[in-house]
């Protein structure tokens, strides 16, 4: 089995910018794409998330997502060059509209471990609706 090419990731994100899906253009509307960050001394960790309604996924701006469409029709099948959830990302950071939130770095490490194991984070969550109502 051959190597996945990132670059061609890149490149089908990019060309996706042109003419995104109406679910990419939702999500961004939705503000769906996140950014969270902490800082251990002087370096800054930065998680990309997409918070979605049932389901949140973890991102590597052009190059991975964590969800199933992902790693089934990307990476394993190779029938796509890229999920939704990568070009709302990209469509989000050109436009600025990520939401940005600083957090513990004891935060981030649980909001990590919770998205690999279960496709959502109940920290992330309750930290959105903290946000959301004050």
């Amino acid at each position: 089995m051959s190597r996945i090419d990132k670059g061609k990731i890149v490149e089908s994100v990019l060309n996706s910018i042109n003419k995104p899906t109406e679910r990419a253009v939702e999500a961004v509307a939705e503000r769906r794409l996140m950014k969270l960050f902490c800082r251990n001394n002087e370096e800054v960790v930065e998680l990309y998330v997409f918070y979605g309604r049932d389901r949140s996924y973890m991102l590597v701006p052009g190059m991975f997502c964590g969800c199933k469409d992902f790693e089934i029709n990307v990476v394993l099948r190779r029938e796509k060059g890229s999920c939704y959830h990568l070009v709302a990302l990209e469509l989000a950071r050109r436009k600025g509209v990520l939401k940005t939130l600083e957090v513990s770095c004891d935060t981030v490490r649980e909001i990590v471990l919770e998205l690999l194991l279960n496709e959502n984070s109940l920290t992330l969550r309750k930290i959105v609706h903290y946000q959301a109502s004050r």
